[in-house]
């Protein structure tokens, strides 16, 4: 049985957890680690099946509890190697321990119980962004966030998840008529900021339908300020051509799904 769980996802905090049997792996720490710790148990997630945790890049809504579980638990915490190499100071006020941190090149897969993990750049104004290809017992999970463009690399991937968190992080209207600074709002439609809704649309799109199994989108990281679900649903229902599930996940809010 495979397990996995959306602890939460948006603007104040990122954080995933799969599972399978007695081995997880949780990618991003964007919580506290007693909110991981409560937030795995209302997944009926043992906190004890963690083995190692992968973070996707440096902003605190995805990494600020990477330090104390590692002090706390003395497991993995693996980062891109080149941030251990040129953005030091960034790892050192995370206080992620020596004890616990581990690297890993893109494209290099990590072995870990049942899991692969392998990491594929992303185009993010913070250096040395990933996001993660997951497997597991004949799943595949992709993470796919905190990106502003998409990659023909991504593409595939995408078309090959049978999990795939994708990030729509806002609408066009609402960040342009919203209330951020006009160099912000160039950020996050910049090829180093953010995918929108219709950028996460077109790529559904491209991956086809989803009727030769049963696949699952997860819409991660939305806005609070420059998205709203609704939209997104709406957008969906008038747009979308994809017969897969599909799941709008709300600021904060976890959602829990499994395979048999």
């Amino acid at each position: 049985m495979i397990r996995y769980t959306v602890l939460g996802s948006g603007s104040s905090g990122n954080s995933y957890i799969i599972m399978h049997e007695r081995t997880s792996l949780i990618f991003d720490a964007g919580f506290s680690l007693s909110d991981i710790r409560r937030r795995a148990s209302q997944a009926a997630i043992p906190f004890e099946s963690i083995q190692a945790m992968f973070i996707t890049h440096m902003h605190p809504d995805h990494c600020r509890g990477a330090g104390v579980f590692s002090r706390k638990t003395a497991l993995p915490v693996y980062v891109h190697e080149p941030l251990v190499q040129e953005r030091r100071p960034e790892l050192e006020s995370l206080r992620i321990t020596e004890q616990s941190l581990r690297t890993f090149l893109v494209g290099s897969p990590v072995h870990i119980g049942p899991f692969s993990v392998t990491a594929f750049a992303t185009s993010h104004d913070s250096p040395h962004s990933v996001g993660y290809h997951i497997k597991v017992e004949g799943k595949t999970f992709l993470l796919l966030t905190d990106t502003g463009k998409l990659t023909d690399e991504m593409r595939v991937l995408a078309k090959q998840a049978d999990v795939l968190f994708l990030e729509a992080n806002y609408e066009q209207h609402m960040l342009q008529t919203g209330p951020y600074p006009l160099y912000l709002k160039r950020r996050i439609a910049g090829e180093w900021g953010h995918l929108s809704n219709d950028d996460a649309i077109a790529l559904l799109h491209d991956c086809g339908t989803a009727s030769d199994r049963r696949r699952r989108v997860y819409f991660c990281h939305l806005s609070k300020t420059n998205n709203d679900p609704s939209i997104l649903a709406k957008t969906c229902g008038a747009r979308l051509c994809w017969d897969g599930d599909i799941t709008i996940c709300a600021n904060n809010h976890q959602y829990t799904d499994e395979f048999a």
